[in-house]
């Protein structure tokens, strides 16, 4: 018996199942089961109610249609479910239900209570057909009110003649109708509950996943707000670092180049000394002395080149570039002029400079001289450096369109291909061979190419080893209509008059040595020194020189409280001052202009700045005092 209990119920379920795939979803299979339970239960109801109506009424006219097309059009409905025709199906239930309603309704009349059966219907159309699908919902839930206004209408005109049945008969029908109709309001009932407790159970779980989410969401956000702090004092912390480690690379460098000019000032001055006495005032002195002390000015002069570059360097890993500022002048002039410059240089090491101008190149350009000068002197002293003697440069200067292009060509050594990269960077010269034959810094090519890139250009470069190098500088070009003076040739320094009054204020004698020399080439010889701050205000006191020449770093009263008290003295405020100091950072120049000095030489000194610094000084009144000094304490300048 359980055995045949169990099978029963495996046929139950695999008809309650059929043509449910896993491919479908949720929802939709739900549909597929309503159809499949509803056609199920019809057909079984349909066979037993015919055959116990025909017992009770002896008609063919009820058991024949029950058993040969109502029974089996519910049964096939399940049958095109499980060929997956699962529209077919919905429509064929409701087009059976109708028929069986219009036929039953019209032989048996009024007691059949179809009326009930039409609530029953529209109740399967609404489970079977989805919400979006509202054409067919609404054509099936119309379909059994239509049907019940057609059997009104066949009952009044009494279209078809009812089946005669008795008082008793009509009783017993009614009996055995209302619990089928009952029960299949109540499967409709029973199937909604099912529909809803899915929905209640769908929407739990959703609740319960979005309440899981939001937990999730919420704890992520948390460890999100944790993490930006961390990541806020992280790089408050790295910033700070960088910003501590650059000021003390930049407090490093700046001590640094102080410490290293400082002797270099003597180097380069007392070799200029050295050159100019055995020159002139050693006639009979040997050849090989002077041009000993030739070489010692030219390789004073490398070294700062050298320290030049490394601050320049640092300003521009720092991004203090400098701002571009261009000015109208003759390009083909500038260029004829600097390679005449460079051209006695590179005699000295047998090198001819050949420099060839588009004759068609704009007469005047708008453009930086000073940064163009520090690019093409850069890669120019470059090449000279690298081309070996009876060789040949060639610079090379045209234009396509709003380009210019400045072309230097060596027949040097060349480099490697594999180098050509690593010469642009800062300290690399290619290969150790390179340095160890020519030294330098390898500083030059790595500034010429940034000081181009702040142009809005660039430098490209290209060799053949044991050929030449081939460098081509690439710029913007702005032509000019303002037309301007050409570069003057040098000429001798004027002589300052004799009667000027110089008091220097430093605490090296052999600084002092190097400007007396300096001061008298330019005719200015009434020269008094001082040691420190506070006999340098007392020696001015006592002369009332004409000019003030004052280091910055000196005993007793550094330079800015020196210069402090000669413009708190009301005898010698009005005597121009200007700083000489190691100091070379703009930011320090800028830093003491802005305090109120009048000018400001940079060591080494060179003879021409100094001459250049006195003569405006001496030709112009001197400034009135800046407002900020008369009493008003000056913010002492940050170190660089």
């Amino acid at each position: 018996m359980m055995q045949i209990l169990s099978r029963l119920r495996i046929r139950v379920q695999a008809i309650y199942r059929m043509g449910v795939v896993q491919s479908i979803g949720k929802e939709e299979a739900r549909r597929i089961r309503v159809v499949n339970i509803v056609s199920a239960i019809t057909g079984w109801l349909v066979i037993i109610y015919g055959i116990a109506f025909y017992l009770l009424l002896h008609s063919l006219l009820i058991l024949l249609p029950a058993l040969l097309v109502f029974a089996p059009s519910f049964f096939g409905v399940i049958w095109l479910n499980g060929r997956r025709r699962h529209t077919e199906a919905r429509v064929a239930i409701q087009a059976i239900f109708i028929s069986l309603i219009l036929y039953y309704g019209s032989i048996l009349g009024r007691v059949t209570e179809v009326q009930l059966l039409a609530v029953f219907l529209m109740s399967v159309a609404l489970l079977i057909w989805k919400p979006q699908e509202k054409g067919p919902r609404i054509i099936c839930a119309a379909m059994p009110i239509l049907c019940l206004v057609i059997l009104e209408f066949i009952y009044y005109f009494h279209l078809i003649t009812p089946l005669p049945l008795n008082e008793t008969t009509q009783n017993i029908y009614r009996w055995m109708v209302m619990p089928v109709v009952l029960y299949l309001n109540y499967l409709a009932i029973h199937l909604y509950q099912d529909n809803i407790m899915d929905l209640l159970r769908i929407l739990r779980n959703r609740n319960m996943s979005l309440a899981k989410s939001r937990r999730e969401v919420e704890r992520q956000r948390k460890e999100l707000e944790k993490y930006s702090r961390e990541l806020e004092q992280l790089v408050r912390e790295r910033t700070f670092a960088l910003i501590k480690a650059n000021n003390a690379k930049t407090q490093f460098i700046s001590e640094l180049s102080h410490d290293i000019r400082t002797p270099l000032n003597l180097i380069v001055g007392m070799t200029e000394l050295l050159c100019d006495t055995l020159s002139s005032g050693e006639p009979d002195a040997p050849v090989q002395a002077r041009q000993m002390a030739r070489n010692m000015q030219a390789a004073g002069h490398n070294i700062l080149e050298l320290v030049n570059h490394v601050l320049e360097l640092s300003k521009i890993e720092a991004g203090k570039t400098d701002e571009v500022r261009p000015e109208p002048f003759s390009l083909r002039e500038w260029l004829r002029h600097t390679v005449s410059i460079y051209q006695s240089v590179a005699s000295k090491q047998s090198v001819t400079i050949h420099l060839e101008v588009d004759g068609r190149f704009p007469e005047q350009i708008l453009s930086d001289k000073v940064m163009l000068g520090q690019i093409i002197n850069n890669i120019l002293s470059n090449s000279i450096k690298f081309t070996p003697a009876g060789k040949n440069i060639r610079v090379r200067c045209f234009h396509q369109q709003n380009r210019l292009f400045l072309q230097i060509c060596d027949e040097g050594k060349g480099i490697p291909a594999g180098q050509l990269d690593a010469i642009f960077e800062p300290f690399e010269q290619g290969d150790s061979e390179v340095y160890r034959e020519f030294g330098g810094s390898g500083l030059g090519l790595a500034i010429a190419k940034r000081k181009a890139e702040t142009m809005g250009g660039n430098i490209q470069v290209s060799s053949t080893p044991g050929e030449g190098t081939n460098f081509v500088i690439t710029l913007p070009l702005l032509v000019s209509e303002e037309v301007t003076g050409l570069p003057k040739p040098a000429v001798e320094l004027s002589l300052l008059p004799a009667d000027t009054t110089v008091v220097v204020m430093d605490d090296n004698e052999f600084d002092h040595l190097i400007m007396k020399h300096f001061l008298a080439r330019i005719g200015v010889t009434r020269v008094a020194f001082a040691s420190d701050g506070a006999d340098g205000i007392e020696l001015a006191r006592k002369t009332m020189p004409d000019v003030i020449l004052m280091d910055l770093h000196m005993p007793v009263l550094s330079g800015r409280e020196t210069f402090l008290a000669l413009r708190a003295d009301e005898k010698l405020r009005h005597i121009p001052v200007v700083a000489v100091s190691s100091d070379a950072f703009k930011e320090q120049e800028a830093a003491y202009i802005h305090l109120g000095m009048d000018g400001y030489i940079r060591k080494p000194v060179d003879g021409k700045v100094l001459h250049a610094v006195l003569e405006k000084l001496l030709r112009f009144a001197a400034q009135p005092m800046p407002a900020k000094l008369a009493g008003v304490p000056v913010e002492a300048p940050r170190s660089a």
